[in-house]
């Protein structure tokens, strides 16, 4: 075999290992994406079941974990927060839906409930008061 001849099969031999290395390391690439995706889907599935046993349970007089009365005061605390967010922009949010509907608005636009505020509660109670006075006077 001539110098050349040798050269040219190392170097046949060395694409053939790179080739093979190269899509190895591809193959492994989509393994460990597989992996992860899998991963992930196990991720949602825990948090589902989570979310159904939160569910099955948040009434509970005393729940198995701790977290549930924390996320009971996190979704208390997010209410209030979009409640200051309607206050701010003008607006006022449904009691029953909690959709966020027009200042003056007296029913919800997305469930069709009632929508009085408190302050439209408290001026009518303090008028109801004095009619019930008036005739407890005569």
């Amino acid at each position: 075999m001539t110098f050349l001849s040798r050269v040219g099969e190392t170097i046949s031999a060395t694409g053939k290992d790179v080739s093979q290395k190269a899509k190895d390391l591809t193959g492994i690439a989509k393994l460990r994406l597989d992996v992860k995706v899998k991963e992930e889907f196990i991720q949602k599935q825990y948090t589902e079941i989570g979310k159904q046993y939160y569910e099955l349970h948040k009434e509970d007089a005393e729940p198995l974990f701790e977290e549930m009365e924390l996320i009971k005061d996190s979704l208390r605390e997010i209410e209030d927060l979009k409640g200051e967010i309607a206050d701010l922009k003008g607006k006022k949010t449904c009691p029953v839906c909690g959709a966020t509907v027009e200042q003056d608005a007296s029913f919800c636009n997305k469930c069709g409930a009632k929508c009085e505020s408190i302050f439209e509660e408290e001026v009518e109670a303090p008028e109801q008061e004095s009619a019930e006075e008036t005739t407890d006077e005569e």
